[in-house]
């Protein structure tokens, strides 16, 4: 199967709400691996969604009018111009890093990575210029807790 490439550039000028830019780049990035969307992927979208900031207001009908959205425009349109869209559309760093964090995740949610994935991680990273230093923060804060944990584990 084939991996996930981020497009070089959207065609499109339309603007996406960032919490559906965010939801988009989460489904995109769970296919990374060139296998579709697991289940593990899927709820974890589902479960990180809720716990981002942007989604703290949102009620149930809520987030069944983003995932209704977020169907209706991938039935619309080529997922490589939704993603170019998605990127385009997140108004700032936060938002930026926020759909960083949500890709990095949903594409860990198995806990396996392979170089397809790393490689997207390492497209995305770029395409929401994100530098280096500030990936590597993100990616230490979010599995240094999880690699804490196995080590105490093996410990005892």
């Amino acid at each position: 199967m084939s991996q996930r490439k981020l497009p070089e550039s959207s065609s499109s000028s339309v603007a996406l709400e960032p919490e559906v830019a965010i939801a988009l780049i989460g489904l995109y990035s769970a296919a990374a691996d060139g296998e579709g969307i697991s289940a593990p992927e899927e709820d974890t979208l589902s479960e990180m969604l809720e716990g981002i900031g942007v989604f703290d207001e949102y009620s149930e009908a809520d987030f069944e009018e983003l995932t209704k959205k977020v169907t209706t425009l991938i039935e619309e349109e080529e997922p490589e111009e939704l993603v170019s869209q998605a990127i385009a559309s997140l108004p700032n760093q936060e938002a930026r890093e926020t759909a960083y964090i949500t890709a990095i995740l949903v594409v860990g949610a198995d806990e396996e990575m392979g170089e397809s994935e790393e490689d997207y991680l390492y497209e995305l990273q770029e395409a929401l210029n994100i530098s280096d230093d500030r990936a590597e923060e993100i990616i230490d804060a979010i599995f240094g807790d999880y690699e804490d944990d196995e080590y105490e584990e093996e410990e005892e």
